[in-house]
């Protein structure tokens, strides 16, 4: 017994050092691609920042994913673990392209290596089944990464597409329209579907949110698939509402009240509204919810 409990206490300050070693090999390189990918980080949070902007909700996504890890802790630390090798050339990739996008000054370059650079540091300190148990988690991070060229796309067609429903709602509800491109024109008021009212912003933030739910969603993949797809039909209909209701106050109460304070909040108003139908729909599907130990 004395000696088990000699051994047991001659142990512990090794198993502590041990851990302290292994701590310090984690700490030190995240150090370093911190002060590597601040100008990656920079450029992101100033694009989370900016008034109207469409990833608003990029503040969210880490503590979305850092929960996701969380939820999986006992998935994580059942499965073995070794050092992976073949995690380096994960992570040398992610060095040229961020590499690539800082000498290119194309930000988003920079953005997209935290892929790579997520499975390489995941595959070469803990293994492949730490990889592929943190693999969908790690998916998220698209969510905060602007991409510059898809919004340019998606803010047109959408920006058009409000346009002409707007104004189709209006015609319906017997007020007289002419739509010339995204310029609406009523009798006595004059409104443009400029970019910031294309209803990008909610699409976005809509299929993040649906994408949670997805994830979180327990039962059939059809259901799943149904919420997932449903977040920007819903976002599109809710900035749609939002453009009549500015349509509407400014025909009878005028340009002030319509384009003054319920211009400026009316994004707030759309986003809540797309949520709650958002929600509506996954009641009426039935979907239940569980954390990712519940379904293993």
């Amino acid at each position: 017994m004395q000696s088990e409990a000699v051994t047991s206490t001659s142990q512990s300050p090794q198993s502590r050092a041990s851990e302290g070693c292994e701590l310090r090999t984690l700490v030190i390189p995240g150090l370093v691609l911190a002060a590597l990918y601040y100008s990656a980080f920079d450029w992101m949070v100033r694009a989370w920042t900016l008034q109207g902007s469409n990833y608003s909700h990029g503040f969210w996504v880490p503590i979305v994913i850092a929960y996701f890890l969380w939820d999986k802790r006992s998935s994580l630390s059942a499965v073995p673990k070794r050092t992976e090798p073949r995690g380096l050339w994960y992570i040398a990739g992610a060095m040229l392209l961020h590499l690539a996008g800082l000498i290119l000054d194309v930000h988003v370059l920079s953005g997209l290596s935290l892929f790579p650079l997520f499975w390489g540091l995941a595959l070469y300190y803990f293994g492949p089944h730490v990889l592929r148990e943190a693999f969908y988690p790690s998916l998220f991070m698209i969510f905060m990464i602007p991409l510059p060229l898809i919004q340019a796309v998606l803010s047109i067609k959408l920006q058009t597409l409000s346009a002409i429903a707007a104004s189709l709602v209006l015609s319906l509800m017997g007020f007289p329209v002419v739509r010339e491109g995204t310029m609406m024109m009523m009798p006595t008021f004059q409104l443009f579907v400029e970019a910031p009212c294309s209803g990008l912003n909610t699409i976005f933030s809509l299929i993040f949110v649906g994408s949670v739910v997805a994830y979180l969603a327990r039962g059939s993949f059809w259901r799943k698939a149904v919420l997932l797809v449903s977040a920007v039909p819903i976002a599109v209909l809710a900035n749609i509402f939002r453009i009549v209701a500015i349509g509407l106050l400014g025909e009878y109460y005028g340009e002030e009240v319509a384009m003054g304070v319920f211009h400026n909040f009316s994004g707030v108003i759309m986003y809540s509204i797309g949520l709650i139908l958002f929600l509506a729909e996954a009641w009426l599907l039935r979907v239940k919810f569980t954390s990712s130990e519940g379904t293993a």
